[in-house]
């Protein structure tokens, strides 16, 4: 009989829903997670509609819809200086989808919740505080030699799915490197309590502002928002905080009530590894691939890998497919991140970030303008954000 125990490292949300994913197939799951708990800093907070169906297949969207903020106002982008607004309200999608709307949460927040369901699952284990100091495999399957605090020991398991980040220690091991670019400005991302909708803001915003550009968004029912905006790479973290509020008084006014609750700074990439398999082990996420955040397109990429990795390696591991539907999984998520996924999260940075002067703006949005013109087109968009999903990887 094939081991079937799957070491997933990194507890992240790629990592814990494919943890949950796999261990509802009645897999043995291991998790290891440098941090001792789930990271609750300001990072992704979408979880698109096309998502939501396979979430409630894993058993969290009663839970999700519970604890996070419902966004049925879909796609909304404020083009400032030509005076418009294109909208597309997920309740278009009323009666097509059983899920018309997104689901904002926090990812750790996200993330603490998995863990309670896997906390429920006999076939679920999770080290904590917990880091790999190497990593070798064979025919039969993967030994890790892990770390804890001062403590050294070995862990044997079938297969390895790495899903430990954009610094991920399992790619290293297995010969990937990240090929692409790194972005020469900065991201900052601010958790805050302000009333957007009084200034005219939806659930979700793309802000194409002159001077300003952000994109805005309600993180959660008591009122939590995120505000994300660039600088310039070369400004010195040190001083971060102070342009934190000179960007909000500048972008709320100088009067405004507000009150920040967090704030990160970060780099983006447009990045993919050279491999996403070397034998029993695989990377899925931020681990195989790096994309700026523009339009979401990075954490909803890395759950598709998800969806697609939970379909294959059980089958893999049961024997109904061979291991060559791995190489059909790295190759179609290469694809996906090089056709869709990097290509048009770079678009809409641009298009936000890119301060474009009003007739390249309007030139660059005309595609958007067109599909907003019928509710056909406008349906027919908010169904096209399944794009990133791989088709059957089985066949």
């Amino acid at each position: 009989m094939k081991d079937q125990t799957v070491t997933v490292v990194g507890g992240g949300p790629v990592g814990v829903l494919i943890a949950l994913a796999l261990a509802r197939k009645g897999l043995d799951i291991t998790v290891i997670e440098a941090d001792s708990s789930p990271n609750l800093s300001p990072r992704a907070i979408v979880y698109l509609h096309p998502l939501l169906p396979d979430f409630a297949a894993l058993g969290i969207l009663d839970d999700m819809v519970a604890r996070g903020h419902l966004d049925h106002e879909g796609f909304n982008m404020h083009l400032v200086s030509l005076g418009e607004v294109l909208s597309a309200p997920n309740t278009l999608l009323e009666g097509i989808s059983p899920t018309p709307f997104n689901v904002h949460m926090g990812q750790g927040e996200l993330v603490t919740l998995v863990m309670e369901h896997l906390a429920r699952m006999s076939n679920v284990s999770v080290l904590w505080g917990t880091t790999i100091d190497g990593l070798e495999q064979d025919d039969a399957g993967v030994t890790l030699t892990l770390r804890s605090g001062d403590t050294v020991s070995t862990h044997r398991t079938g297969w390895v799915v790495g899903a430990d980040g954009g610094r991920s220690v399992v790619r290293e091991h297995i010969g990937g490197k990240l090929e692409g670019f790194t972005w020469d400005e900065r991201f900052v991302a601010i958790n805050l309590h302000h009333d957007f909708r009084a200034d005219g803001f939806f659930s979700s915003n793309l802000y194409v502002h002159p001077t300003l550009p952000a994109v805005i968004a309600q993180i959660n029912k008591a009122g939590l928002w995120r505000t994300t905006y660039q600088e310039d790479e070369s400004l010195p973290e040190e001083t971060l905080e102070s342009r934190v509020h000179e960007y909000l008084g500048a972008l709320l006014g100088p009067d405004a009530s507000y009150e920040v609750d967090a704030f990160r700074p970060y780099r983006m990439h447009q990045r993919l590894s050279t491999k996403l398999r070397e034998g029993r082990v695989v990377l899925a996420g931020d681990a195989a691939h790096l994309t700026n955040p523009t339009g979401g397109l990075g954490l909803t990429t890395g759950i598709y890998d998800t969806f697609a990795l939970a379909e294959v390696l059980p089958a893999v591991i049961g024997g109904t497919a061979g291991e060559d539907a791995l190489d059909r999984y790295a190759a179609d998520r290469s694809r996906v991140f090089n056709e869709i996924s990097s290509p048009m999260a770079s678009h809409l940075k641009r298009i936000v970030y890119g301060h474009l002067a009003p007739e390249e703006l309007r030139e660059m949005t005309e595609p958007m303008r067109q599909a907003m013109e019928t509710v056909e087109s406008k349906t027919a968009m908010l169904l096209g954000l399944d794009g990133v999903r791989s088709p059957s990887l089985l066949s």
